[in-house]
């Protein structure tokens, strides 16, 4: 009797938000604090476009996982939406008002993207209210 394995597929999820360790200690505080500022509904669809469909829709590997991004944003068209840079390579889009976000890892041609994690959007909501954004 031969067996027959069956190659497994990691999930997109799990293998981005594998990429970006989101802890308290991970946040540059600094960075987030100079580049945090509000994002209009029309920036944040043409980012999202930009950095993760149109890269992955020219390979033929855009998938459902990656379309949650752009229905993140559509869901928050009329939301405040905040943009900062979490880190070095890092950028991030989140709501004061529903307290989610997401993440996106542009370095060379290391990629990832995710949702952030609880702690994450309470840190930069923080920093949100010191600048008077929300």
């Amino acid at each position: 009797m031969s067996l027959k394995l069956k190659k497994k597929v990691p999930n997109p999820r799990k293998v981005s938000e594998s990429l970006m360790e989101f802890t308290p200690q991970s946040l540059d505080t600094k960075r987030a604090k100079e580049t945090m500022r509000t994002l209009p509904y029309e920036e944040a669809k043409a980012g999202v476009s930009r950095v993760i469909e149109r890269p992955l829709e020219e390979i033929g590997a855009l998938s459902e996982w990656d379309l949650s991004f752009s229905e993140y944003i559509e869901e928050h068209k009329n939301s405040t939406l905040l943009f900062c840079w979490y880190a070095k390579y890092v950028a991030v889009v989140f709501s004061p008002a529903d307290r989610h976000g997401i993440w996106v890892l542009q370095r060379e041609n290391v990629g990832g993207k995710g949702k952030l994690p609880q702690h994450t959007v309470d840190a930069l909501e923080r920093i949100a209210k010191e600048k008077g954004l929300c």
